[in-house]
């Protein structure tokens, strides 16, 4: 044979033979039949082993020849001839045939035919023998022996060897006596067998038969693992009863029974031409879903996890299993998400969930803090890794093109759309999706906005403003809207159609907002409610414990009371394990921080379109338009709403992760929509801003300030903008619309306080504020008539409830008078005391905050605390509590444990008195005290200046500032007495109808006609914007100066004087004379 047409096998061997010394010769010597099975020289001996003489090693001398495939009497000859001239030895010293170990290489093996080689191939594929007495192989596998595909060979005349083309029966057979009566699990393990055969053989080129021989047993594999699935009564009687791949797919991929990669691909590959293996693969998806929704965290759910996420590795795949039915079915209830859509069940995975809950926080009252920290941090861990999977599922379906990308977005879309009535008043929580499915739904979410959320916002103008008018995946038509009604909202969105379509990022930017409202905002109020709800039982429960003395005596009764008892301390220890669970994972850093970076751009969007401005490519400038933008109107209002919740949450518990940027961006959104609160319609939305700057100034670890308050006192937009944003606040919380109103208003004025006390030590913001009040006069006096109300009452409740509790104390502590009460008015007189006690306690604090803003504030703005309309009444509310304070009276004050309440009259007396003297070069001021009637008494000052010094509560300075003020009211009262004196009693007509004082300058209301001074009604109108007759809406610039009455009580004034002059006079002369 020509040296061309020779096998590679075939020179190898010449070579070596020349190598040894033998006669180089083109004739190709064919391998013993020892090469190969008996049964292929001998088809019709079917009982007779095949020879191995070639392959068994000689007891002595071993014959180098045998190893080349040579026969007996072939090496014998060649040895013959070659024997003179080769010196054979045992060993082989040339360093080519050794390792370099000195180990002697292995032999080459001999070559086997195409036929030899492909049935020894199935065999090992299937593990199957055509021989009856084999029944394992080599390695101890069990094997199947086909006797039908054998007699049909013998019949045939055929030599015994499995091929491609009686691979067919075989494979029926043999997955018919499949063990266990499991088709599929065979043949799968055939399928990956195969699979490894073609990566593992070395083939000698691209037109090597074996290809072709493993693909076509590959292909049959497929086809036969898609009948077991399909068809499996074609293998035999037991057919399973669910889907065959769903075990398989809870496997790991890598062992002999979990679905592979190659599996899928060409399971996948075949979905055009067969579509049995498409609906066998979707639902294999369905049956994994279903079986799931009845697992928790506890159970072995990482299986499903991680089986429906190598499924989704293949678009095709994606493009079948989104395509289900089972995706998004219509008609769904928001409970039955979670359970019956086929993404839901594993969304539904959280620690939240209530056994989850119980378990890793167990017997919850009897835990320390270390272990439900610990518990916590496992909790984090554990859904963290879950997060994650949901979001390589989700991305992974989002990536598989576009018709993929728009069902999952329509999946995520039902998840919010049909869970409004989470953010009802009242929530039936068995009506609506859970909270942990929300929570994964939105940090899901979160992780989709990551690759457009790039630190310089390069794509914020991506995110459409007109998606909404654009038939919206996001249903808004029932939402609350930022400034406008639900009208105005219908018209706005119906007759401003947009054109085109919404792009992806604008798609899944509105989602989020949406899934934060719904899922993370919602748990956390959910979360709120549920510790108010445990404590409310922890209470009934002591109270109901305490009767159990009733029971004792009756075992009956007293089971009953136990039973009770002990299921409201279950009830208690699961809201307890609930609350632990959904702390741990709100409080998750990573989860947050990633929630945070999708609330800056949000901020910065919403700040783009209120402002009008390219921001952040420019620095945002206030004041904004008069004019508020219309799209900007009807956006709903979860989202400013969103992130007041967010930055509250954050801000007040785990405030560290913010980074810079953040706080930056949190400070201007807050500032700009309290300087503009005209822009938001719900008050608590903006008192949500004013929480997070209060929370944002609370000192935490190394920080004093807090993590807000090193930026409000350094940024230049907070100094030129905060301190009024927070006045026009204080100003509006005077009404908030709700039921709780007037507590409200307390709540928002306390946390204002706070953050003006944070940043008062910067002169910038006294600079600016004097400046502005000397402009912006009726805003000022307006802020001031609010503090002094405040002051007012709670001075008096405060000093009023320390009273009663004098009172009372005496009273209890009496046995003389408690003798003459009944049990139930003893109890009566018990609780009143208690209800005292709280109360003093609760208004104690608000004294001591609206005291000091008083004290600051009538320091810097001692003009705007002077006018006419305040004067008067801040004059009055000052020496009645100074009488109180230093007057005959004062040791009602006296309570026992006045620490508790956090009541000290001694600074209490010097916060007065320092207000005192910071109006007490106004002459304003002190004509005001000097003609308050009922509370000034000069005695008051001379006694209070004895204390100071008693208790050196003031300088000698702040001392002599007072005894000089109080010098000065004494002859300003010397002077008004005489005045009034001279006057006289006035007309009626010349009277103010309030205040019952002489008018100086005369109004007349425009709709009742009534007549008053001018000072009154503007003070009346700075609490109430209504004429005081009629009830009718009245500003002051609609009142009319009454010219012609004021001349008169000008003209009067003067002919009393002059009269009462010339009467003096007379007087005097008469004296003389």
């Amino acid at each position: 044979m020509a040296d061309s047409t020779m096998s590679d096998a075939d020179k190898i061997r010449m070579k070596r033979l020349a190598k040894l010394g033998g006669p180089s010769t083109s004739n190709n010597t064919t391998p013993a039949a020892g090469a190969s099975s008996g049964d292929a020289s001998a088809p019709k001996d079917a009982t007779s082993p095949p020879a191995q003489k070639a392959e068994t090693p000689s007891s002595t001398t071993q014959n180098p020849f045998s190893q080349l495939g040579m026969s007996d009497g072939q090496a014998d000859q060649q040895e013959k001839k070659t024997a003179p001239q080769i010196k054979v030895s045992p060993r082989q010293a040339s360093p080519a045939k050794r390792e370099r170990d000195g180990s002697e290489k292995p032999r080459a093996k001999p070559t086997e035919s195409l036929e030899t080689w492909q049935d020894r191939n199935l065999r090992q594929i299937f593990r199957l023998t055509l021989k009856p007495d084999e029944s394992r192989d080599i390695s101890g596998h069990e094997l199947v022996f086909l006797a039908s595909t054998r007699e049909d060979l013998v019949d045939n005349k055929a030599a015994i060897q499995l091929n491609t083309e009686v691979l067919e029966g075989a494979i029926t057979e043999a997955a018919s006596q499949a063990p266990g009566g499991k088709p599929f699990e065979y043949l799968l393990g055939c399928f990956k067998r195969v699979s490894r055969a073609i990566r593992g053989t070395k083939f000698s080129g691209p037109e090597d038969p074996k290809h072709d021989v493993l693909r076509e047993t590959r292909r049959l594999c497929m086809s036969y693992c898609v009948f077991a699935i399909t068809m499996p009564e074609m293998f035999g009687e037991h057919v399973p009863t669910s889907n065959p791949l769903v075990d398989h797919l809870l496997a790991d991929p890598e062992c002999d029974l979990g679905i592979c990669t190659d599996f899928l691909t060409e399971a996948s590959s075949r979905f055009e031409e067969d579509d049995t293996i498409k609906e066998a693969i979707v639902g294999a998806a369905e049956e994994l879903s279903r079986q799931l929704s009845q697992k928790n965290m506890l159970q072995d759910y990482q299986n499903y996890v991680r089986g429906l996420r190598n499924l989704l590795r293949f678009p095709k795949i994606v493009d079948a299993v989104t395509e289900s039915p089972m995706w998004t079915p219509e008609g769904v209830e928001p409970q039955d998400i979670e359970t019956k859509t086929l993404l839901g069940p594993f969304f539904r995975l959280s620690p939240m969930q209530s056994e989850v809950s119980q378990s890793y926080f167990s017997a919850p009252k009897t835990r320390d803090r270390t272990f439900i920290k610990n518990a916590q941090d496992a909790v984090r861990m554990s859904l963290r890794t879950h997060q994650t999977e949901l979001f390589q599922m989700s991305d992974t379906v989002v990536r598989a093109g576009p018709k993929q990308r728009e069902r999952i977005l329509n999946w995520f879309a039902l998840c919010v759309n049909k869970n409004h009535k989470k953010r009802a008043m009242r929530v039936d929580y068995k009506t609506v999706s859970s909270d942990g499915f929300m929570v994964n739904v939105t940090s899901v979410l979160d992780q989709l906005c990551e690759p457009f959320m790039d630190a310089r916002f390069s794509k914020v103008d991506r995110i459409d403003p007109n998606y909404l008018k654009r038939d919206p995946r996001v249903d808004v038509s029932d939402e609350t809207k930022i400034n406008a009604d639900q009208k105005a909202a219908d018209e706005f969105y119906s007759s401003n159609k947009a054109e085109g379509t919404s792009n992806f990022i604008s798609e899944v930017f509105f989602l989020t907002v949406a899934a934060h409202h719904y899922g993370t905002e919602a748990a956390q109020t959910r979360m709120g409610s549920m510790k108010k709800s445990a404590q409310r039982m922890e209470k009934d429960l002591e109270q109901f414990e305490s009767e159990r003395h009733k029971f004792v005596n009756d075992p009956r009764y007293l089971a009953r009371f136990e039973e009770h008892a002990s299921r409201i301390k279950k009830q208690i220890d699961s809201m307890w394990s609930t609350i632990h669970a959904t702390n741990g994972v709100l409080l998750d850093d990573l989860a947050q921080a990633r929630s945070m970076q999708f609330m800056r751009y949000v901020i910065v969007w919403l700040l783009r379109l209120a402002a009008g401005q390219n921001l952040p490519a420019e620095p945002l400038r206030i004041p904004l338009s008069d004019e508020e933008p219309e799209i900007f109107k009807v956006l709903p209002e979860y989202f400013l709403e969103g992130i007041t919740d967010n930055f509250k949450f954050i801000t007040g518990n785990i405030p560290w992760i913010l980074t810079p940027q953040q706080c930056e961006e949190i400070v201007q959104i807050c500032i700009t929509f309290l300087r503009h609160s005209e822009y938001v319609k719900n008050p608590g939305v903006k008192s949500g801003l004013v929480t997070i700057l209060y929370y944002g100034c609370q000192h935490f670890g190394n920080r004093p300030k807090g993590v807000l308050g090193d930026l409000l006192m350094g940024s230049e937009f907070a100094n030129k903008h905060l301190l009024h944003a927070l006045m026009k606040f204080y100003i509006e919380a005077e009404s908030t619309g709700t039921h709780t109103q007037f507590f409200d208003k307390f709540t928002i004025r306390y946390e204002i306080f706070q953050v003006i006390k944070c940043i008062w030590p910067n002169t910038l913001y006294r600079d600016n504020l004097a400046k502005e009040a000397r402009v912006n006069t009726d805003f000022f006096v307006q802020f001031v008539n609010m503090l002094v109300n405040d002051v007012t009452f709670v001075l008096d409740e405060s000093l009023s409830a320390f009273v009663k509790i004098h009172d009372l104390t005496q009273e209890v502590n009496s046995e003389a008078f408690m003798s003459t009460l009944s049990d139930e008015q003893k109890k009566e007189k018990t609780d009143q005391l208690e209800d005292e006690k709280g109360r003093a306690k609760s208004y104690m604090g608000l004294t001591r905050e609206t005291m000091e803003m008083l004290i600051l504030f009538s320091e810097s703005l001692a003009d705007s605390f002077t006018m006419p309309e305040i004067v008067t009444r801040l004059a009055d509310m000052l020496d009645y509590n100074l009488e109180t304070m230093v007057g005959p009276k004062s040791a009602n004050l006296k309570v026992e444990n006045m620490q508790e309440y956090g009541f000290n009259p001694g600074a209490l007396l010097s916060d007065i008195m320092s207000v005192y003297c910071n109006l007490s070069g106004k002459d304003n001021f002190i004509h005001a005290i000097a003609r308050d009637q009922r509370s000034y008494k000069a005695a008051n000052f001379t006694q209070a200046a004895r204390i100071m010094n008693k208790r050196r509560l003031k300088s000698p300075g702040e001392i002599r500032t007072w005894e000089t003020l109080g010098q000065k009211v004494a002859e300003a009262k010397a002077a008004e007495e005489e005045e009034e004196q001279d006057l006289g009693e006035p007309p009626d007509e010349f009277v103010d109808p309030l205040m019952a004082d002489l008018m100086n300058d005369p109004v007349i209301l425009p709709t009742s006609k009534a007549v008053m001074d001018r000072s009154t009604i503007r003070s009346h109108l700075l609490s109430d914007p209504t004429d005081p007759f009629n009830r009718m809406p009245l500003k002051i610039e609609q009142v009319i100066a009454d010219t012609e009455l004021k001349g008169k009580i000008e003209a009067w004034k003067a002919e009393r004087k002059a009269a009462r002059k010339a009467e003096k006079e007379g007087k005097m002369d008469t004296s003389e004379g």
